[in-house]
């Protein structure tokens, strides 16, 4: 198979399953599901988004070459979706941290998942010699303040500030990126997000490169464990 055409299949591939499912129009989640497992389905999809984000998802796959050092591009939506969700802990971490009441820290630790919930007491993206911005803290505590005993509520609260923060990310880097990583979510703001962030800039290309290192990781290990091929 020519190398080319198998990388703009790669790429092709990565921007259709890193689609949030609105965006292929109100597809019941079955039928979608079922589109997304089979190439007839997939092409009828790949045509709906075109449609949809023509200045995005076109057949130019070669626009998205010179990014190969953003790991989140190969990402399937649900995984762009988690990392949201842990750089929203993130954000909260100082008003989190300040949370000691034993209920109160069951309450949040169960609507953020064990694994954010560690991250948001222990990630401290601000410099060591500083501590968070109160500005950042009182921000935070407004969040858990409005979201109150309802853990959906604040769940989707954490997602809506990691977006924020992620697509900032992506702004930074280039407007093509950020128009294609706001396909993941099933909607985002109109303005800008980059002036709208809590997080230093430094954070999200930290966390994608600890993602990345440990993707390398898991791939070594899985051809480890299967050995040379015969």
């Amino acid at each position: 198979m020519n190398v080319d055409y198998s990388v703009r299949q790669q790429q092709a591939r990565a921007l259709l399953d890193g689609l949030h499912p609105v965006r292929f129009g109100d597809l019941p989640e079955p039928l979608l599901k079922q589109a997304l497992s089979s190439n007839a389905g997939r092409r009828h999809l790949a045509r709906a988004a075109v449609r949809y984000v023509p200045g995005v998802f076109a057949p130019d796959h070669e626009r998205w070459q010179c990014w190969q050092d953003e790991p989140w591009l190969q990402w399937p939506q649900s995984r762009i979706q988690a990392f949201s969700q842990t750089l929203g802990a993130i954000a909260l971490g100082p008003a989190l941290r300040m949370i000691v009441e034993r209920n109160a820290v069951l309450f949040v630790r169960n609507a953020l998942g064990i694994e954010n919930w560690r991250y948001a007491q222990s990630a401290n993206p601000w410099p060591e010699s500083e501590s968070a911005p109160e500005a950042i803290r009182n921000m935070g505590e407004a969040v858990l303040k409005r979201c109150g005993s309802d853990a959906h509520a604040l769940s989707t609260a954490v997602l809506e500030r990691g977006k924020i923060e992620f697509i900032g990310y992506a702004e930074r880097r280039h407007e093509s990126l950020a128009a294609r990583l706001a396909l993941a979510y099933a909607e985002v703001s109109a303005g800008s997000c980059k002036g709208s962030c809590w997080l230093p800039a430094s954070t999200v290309p930290m966390l994608l490169a600890e993602q990345k290192a440990l993707d390398v990781d898991s791939s070594t290990e899985l051809m480890t464990a299967e050995g040379p091929i015969e």
